[in-house]
């Protein structure tokens, strides 16, 4: 039983949805009494939310809006389009000139809100306070504490696309980014299934875990794909959730369905990735997609700078956080998930996962170094 009750975490969860799911899921499992006590709640806030689920699915789980159905005191229609069309006649008239000179008989509060709302005027340039305030929560957060991961479709770039085509290469970027300090890992697949994207996740994890990472602390965010979590249903299983939870006792969050902005780290790389890379470059075999993609992963965790981070490149977010860290924690050869199928079984069997399965291309050691060095 959980010592924070459900109203504290709802309260100030950021992402509501998830904590609604896991109780619904949990419910179909072992009841709704079982389940009360479990999230610290009532039984009754554990059927609005069963019910709200067995009627609309996921959507019913979402926040909803709570503006009255009915506004007895709702400005008639007419009347709104006399406001919009004095404003429109005259453009910098006040709402306070409205009332006093036009006769409009509404608050002044009334009348600026038709404006804001119905007007053709532009606003007046505002700062961004919202994303001022995303940066101050990112800031808080550990490395490698929240990692988003996404799957990206490859077939929708031409300079791309020709090459996918001719020489078969991966349709799907199955990528991986951390909150804190941005820093970039991807990999291919000519699917978007599970099994991929459980593989992508093993990869990962092994990799930082060898790097000294604590993986239980790590809490992977995604969308509502059925590569991640199987079918819509809130008690489906996956093999990605299973191996993110079961075999590394690490967190796996989903974010609301229709809701992308909860993933925009991982979303705003893949606009970098396709300007920056896949429109420009030349790849005429899959050897030289992977050494390419490699050399890019490279730059763009060790030197390149990002604005929204105070023009700091991963490494140095990374260094700041944690002192002097070997580079090759942010170096993961990019690899075709498909063809690593013994990883995916060696984790979900339980056994020992070799090194050759974490750093499988011992050929890019010399170009991975070529590379550290001349970016260091």
């Amino acid at each position: 039983m959980n010592s924070i009750t459900y109203s504290e975490v709802i309260k100030d969860a950021d992402n509501p949805f998830n904590l609604r799911l896991k109780i619904v899921r949990y419910a179909l499992e072992y009841g709704i009494k079982s389940a009360a006590r479990e999230f610290s709640c009532s039984r009754n806030t554990v059927r609005k939310w069963l019910r709200r689920y067995q009627k609309d699915g996921l959507d019913g789980i979402r926040n909803k809006s709570r503006k009255p159905l009915v506004s007895p005191n709702k400005i008639p229609p007419d009347e709104e389009q006399y406001i919009v069309d004095l404003r429109d006649r005259l453009v910098k008239i006040s709402p306070l000139r409205m009332k006093y000179e036009f006769d409009v008989n509404r608050a002044v509060t009334t009348i600026y809100r038709v404006i804001k709302q119905k007007c053709k005027t532009p606003p007046k340039w505002k700062k961004h306070k919202k994303k001022n305030d995303l940066r101050q929560q990112k800031a808080k957060l550990r490395v490698f504490e929240k990692i988003q991961i996404d799957t990206k479709d490859l077939c929708d770039i031409p300079n791309y696309w020709a090459y996918m085509k001719l020489l078969k290469l991966p349709r799907y970027q199955f990528t991986a980014r951390d909150v804190k300090s941005g820093a970039l890992f991807f990999a291919y697949g000519h699917s978007k299934g599970g099994v991929n994207a459980s593989t992508f996740c093993a990869y990962l994890l092994e990799h930082l875990k060898k790097h000294g990472i604590d993986i239980s602390k790590i809490g992977i965010q995604t969308d509502n794909d059925g590569a991640f979590v199987g079918n819509w249903r809130a008690n489906s299983s996956a093999p990605f959730k299973y191996i993110v939870e079961e075999i590394y006792k690490a967190v796996h969050n989903r974010i609301p369905p229709s809701s992308p902005t909860y993933n925009s780290d991982v979303e705003t790389s893949h606009a970098r990735i396709e300007e920056e890379f896949y429109d420009i470059e030349e790849m005429p075999t899959k050897k030289v997609l992977l050494n390419k993609a490699l050399t890019y992963q490279i730059y763009f965790n060790l030197v390149r700078p990002n604005r929204y981070r105070n023009l700091k490149s991963p490494l140095k977010i990374i260094e700041e956080n944690m002192g002097p860290i070997d580079p090759y924690l942010l170096v993961l050869p990019p690899i075709v998930l498909d063809e690593n199928f013994e990883l995916y079984e060696s984790v979900v069997r339980g056994h020992h996962v070799p090194e050759s399965l974490i750093f499988p291309f011992p050929e890019y050691s010399m170009h991975v170094k070529r590379d550290i060095y001349r970016y260091l």
